[in-house]
């Protein structure tokens, strides 16, 4: 799969983006049906929302997700697992052993099945290379990724515009 760069119309061919979490029946790794352990300094149940508070800590499998807080949509109560809409907010991280993803506000949303983080974003991944912008998109089903910026043009230099640096895999000068 492609990360798609908006505004330049290139295709990055060999950046990768693994299934990110928050798919239904709580899957924060697709296929895998690892129990999911939640971690907070607080939660409160609202009905079919519940808010989690302090260091927010998420883990399945080897995917964890971190945040100051976390809103978790539910029309059947977090317990069951299908959680319609999750906002986590502050220092929000999305880890695996492949990649790391790093911004400010993270919201998945289960009617389009879409992940979008905003707010300085970075995505780092295991073979070197690093990709940062001002928001990411994130389609789980078609594994399509988009990264873009603020502001559009030379003009800017590199402030406010999807920056790309593809490490070398080997070889002399590398």
């Amino acid at each position: 799969m492609n990360i798609f760069m908006s505004g330049f119309k290139h295709a990055l061919v060999g950046l990768s983006l693994m299934a990110i979490p928050l798919s239904a029946s709580a899957q924060f790794v697709s296929g895998s049906n690892a129990s999911t352990i939640i971690t907070a300094d607080r939660a409160e149940y609202q009905g079919d929302v519940t808010i989690l508070t302090g260091q927010v800590d998420v883990r399945q499998d080897d995917v964890r997700i971190l945040a100051d807080k976390m809103v978790i949509k539910s029309s059947s109560g977090i317990s069951s697992g299908v959680f319609s809409e999750v906002t986590a907010e502050g220092n929000f991280y999305y880890l695996t052993s492949e990649q790391e993803v790093k911004g400010q506000r993270g919201v998945y949303t289960k009617t389009n099945d879409t992940f979008v983080v905003t707010g300085d974003v970075v995505l780092k991944q295991a073979s070197g290379n690093v990709v940062t912008g001002d928001k990411l998109y994130y389609n789980i089903g078609t594994k399509n990724a988009r990264v873009v910026g603020t502001c559009k043009g030379r003009k800017c230099g590199s402030k406010g515009r999807v920056n790309i640096l593809i490490k070398n895999s080997g070889g002399s000068g590398s």
